[in-house]
C-alpha cells in the first residue's frame, strides 16, 4: 500500500528475450496448433479435407521456411546464445532433476538455476526431438500414399506427446502462479528484474 502524496514503485524489468526469439517462439506455437487443427481431418476424403491437407502441408513448410527467415534476417547471436543454454545439460540441471521427488513430496524450493532451468531445457530438447520425428514420418507418409501405415502411428503418437508438452507448457505460462510472470517475457521481451532474481538466481541479465 503507498501512503498520500507516495506514487507506487514501478518494477524493474530486464529484458528476457529479442524480438528474434520471441519470433521463433510464436511461430512454432501458431504453426503448431495449425498443424494440430488441419492434421486432425487428414486422411478422409472430400473437397474440404483436401483443403485442409495442403494447409497441413503450407503449415508445416511456412514453420522449416520462417525458422530460416528468422535465423538469417534476424538477431543470430540472440538466437544462437538461446539455443546453446537450451541445448546443454550440466551438474547443475541434472541435480535440478534428481531433487523433482523430493521438491513434489516436501514442497521444498528449486535448486538455484542460470537462465533457463532443467524443467524448460528438456521441453525445448523433447519438442526438437518430437519435431524431427513429425517431419519424417510425415515425408514418409506422403511418399508411401496412405495414412494407414505403422510410420502414420508413429506420426500420430509423436503429435500427442507434443499436445501434452504443450498443454504443460500452456498450464505453466497462464494458471500456475509462480511461473505466469515468464508469460510477460515472451509478450513484450521483458520480466520483472525482482522476479527474475528469485526464479532465476544464477541468471546474469
Amino acid at each position: 500500500m503507498t501512503g498520500p502524496g507516495q506514487l507506487a514503485r514501478t518494477p524493474e524489468r530486464v529484458q528476457r528475450f529479442t524480438v528474434s526469439e520471441r519470433a521463433v517462439h510464436w511461430l512454432t506455437a501458431l504453426a503448431f496448433f495449425s498443424l494440430l487443427l488441419s492434421g486432425l481431418v487428414v486422411g478422409r476424403r472430400g473437397t474440404f479435407h483436401d483443403v485442409m491437407y495442403v494447409w497441413h502441408l503450407a503449415s508445416a513448410a511456412v514453420l522449416v521456411g520462417g525458422v530460416a527467415l528468422i535465423v538469417v534476417a534476424g538477431n543470430r547471436r540472440a538466437l544462437g546464445r538461446t539455443g546453446r543454454e537450451l541445448g546443454s545439460l550440466n551438474v547443475e540441471d541434472r541435480e535440478w532433476l534428481a531433487a523433482i521427488p523430493a521438491r513434489l513430496l516436501s514442497g521444498a524450493s528449486e535448486p538455484p538455476a542460470a537462465r533457463f532451468n532443467a524443467g524448460q531445457k528438456v521441453n525445448f530438447l523433447l519438442v526438437c526431438i518430437l519435431l524431427v520425428v513429425l517431419y519424417v514420418t510425415g515425408v514418409d507418409t506422403i511418399i508411401a500414399g496412405t495414412h494407414h501405415n505403422l510410420i502414420f502411428g508413429g506420426h500420430k503418437l509423436a503429435t500427442i506427446a507434443f499436445c501434452v508438452l504443450v498443454a504443460g507448457h500452456l498450464y505453466m505460462a497462464l494458471f500456475n502462479r509462480a511461473t505466469r510472470p515468464a508469460l510477460r517475457g515472451m509478450l513484450n521481451g521483458e520480466v520483472d528484474r525482482e522476479w527474475a532474481s528469485r526464479h532465476y538466481p544464477r541468471w546474469e541479465p
